[in-house]
């Protein structure tokens, strides 16, 4: 019960307003730091018509896909399809 009576101090009341409480010393704000691109990554090649998967390292650097490039080169050697 102690558990619940601490928690329900840190949250604000129906009326809006935060229960007293002496102020918290807050941090500077730290610099936001860049999101990471998602991996994989979907991304659709117009000439092409196809979804090609990007799989991304920690920079956001691609270093694979789904198509490969060879395969992507294929594709794009072929004659259409009627």
């Amino acid at each position: 019960m102690h558990a619940i009576s601490a928690l329900g101090a840190a949250l604000p009341l129906a009326s809006g307003h935060a229960p007293s409480q002496p102020a918290a010393a807050t941090p500077a704000a730290a610099p936001a730091a860049a999101v990471p691109e998602p991996s994989p990554r979907m991304r659709l090649d117009p000439a092409l018509g196809l979804v090609v998967l990007e799989f991304r390292n920690d920079r956001g650097e691609v270093v694979q896909t789904l198509p490969d490039a060879r395969q992507l080169a294929a594709y794009r050697r072929a004659p259409p399809h009627r």
